[in-house]
């Protein structure tokens, strides 16, 4: 079989530690266990199609009427959901995918999540499932100050920060007050669009066929890539997969920057980095125009990107793929 040649620039001196940190925290049995943990916390599977979004939370139908340039992401009240809930270490992100991965395992087409009726907990036990056990994170058992602190309890504090964010992007209802014991308990899930969005706070409900959705490949969460992947690298492939306001030319979606920026809320430099790793992982190809023979592009800030999903990449072990991928980077730098 011939080689791929990877015509990309090696990594810089920073690149490299970051992608050894990425490497360093997968290269952990415990880790790869936690991934399995929440498959199996599920409890079922997606349909083949994968998990179906309305268009709303990847895109903003009315465009970010904002003065930021492609260097910098406008403000995140004026991003729509899947990248206002971008963070560095958060779990926003993940955990509002999570959740709507766990409503269509578990609900029939065109209704209501009715979370309540799940019988779960944010926290759990070893012997009842929590929502903690849908996070993967690095935290484990602590004693400070004689107190002990476990890895469960780390996990459901993560939950309770996630629920904030995603109740401050209008994704989730939460009752009771701040500070109030055990708010958290009872949460409703919201459309994905934001209430904002819908105009209310509207219980979400599994789309129809008449409403504007994609679909993300089941793998994403199947195979554990949801929890490695960093927030940018999902929401440019929320982007890919819904397609709105770009067009398709030989099977490859175009975006055109000021679409990407002021629609999906994604500046230049998260995009450049996401492209990037997404294609070493697999799970996107990326085809430029008008390359040299030694793979630099004329005029590459005049030119856009075509951009694929490859759904075969998201059927492969998330955790081993990337440990491979990350090792080559490392070793070319």
């Amino acid at each position: 079989m011939t080689k791929t040649i990877d015509f990309t620039r090696p990594p810089t001196k920073k690149e490299q530690q970051k992608l050894e940190g990425r490497l360093h925290r997968l290269d952990q049995q415990a880790y790869i266990a936690q991934i399995e943990r929440v498959r199996r916390s599920i409890g079922g599977s997606l349909p083949p199609s994968g998990l179906v979004l309305r268009s709303g939370f990847s895109y903003r139908e009315e465009g970010i009427d904002t003065e930021a340039s492609d260097r910098r992401a406008p403000s995140r009240k004026l991003r729509p959901p899947a990248t206002r809930l971008i963070s560095s270490r958060g779990a926003a992100l993940r955990f509002a995918l999570t959740l709507l991965a766990v409503v269509q395992t578990n609900r029939k087409p065109d209704t209501k999540a009715r979370l309540s009726k799940l019988g779960i907990e944010i926290g759990g036990s070893s012997r009842k499932l929590g929502w903690a056990d849908f996070l993967v994170a690095d935290a484990t058992d602590s004693t400070l100050g004689g107190v002990h602190i476990t890895a469960r309890d780390k996990r459901a504090r993560s939950v309770r920060n996630a629920l904030t964010i995603l109740e401050a992007a209008g994704l989730v209802s939460v009752p009771g007050e701040p500070g109030e014991r055990n708010r958290f308990e009872n949460f409703v899930l919201l459309n994905e669009r934001g209430a904002e969005a819908v105009g209310e706070a509207e219980e979400y409900r599994i789309p129809n066929s008449s409403e504007a959705t994609f679909t993300i490949p089941a793998g994403l969460f199947e195979k554990g890539w949801l929890h490695i992947l960093e927030d940018s690298e999902i929401a440019l492939l929320l982007m890919v997969a819904c397609k709105k306001d770009g067009w398709i030319d030989n099977g490859f979606l175009v975006v055109p920057a000021d679409v990407r920026l002021r629609r999906y809320g994604i500046h230049r430099d998260a995009y450049s980095s996401a492209r990037k790793t997404l294609e070493w992982f697999g799970l996107l190809e990326v085809e430029e125009l008008k390359r040299h023979g030694d793979g630099k592009a004329e005029n590459s800030e005049l030119l856009l990107h075509r951009l694929r999903l490859v759904p075969a990449g998201f059927e492969k072990p998330a955790a081993l793929t990337m440990i491979q991928a990350l090792s080559d980077q490392i070793a070319r730098a």
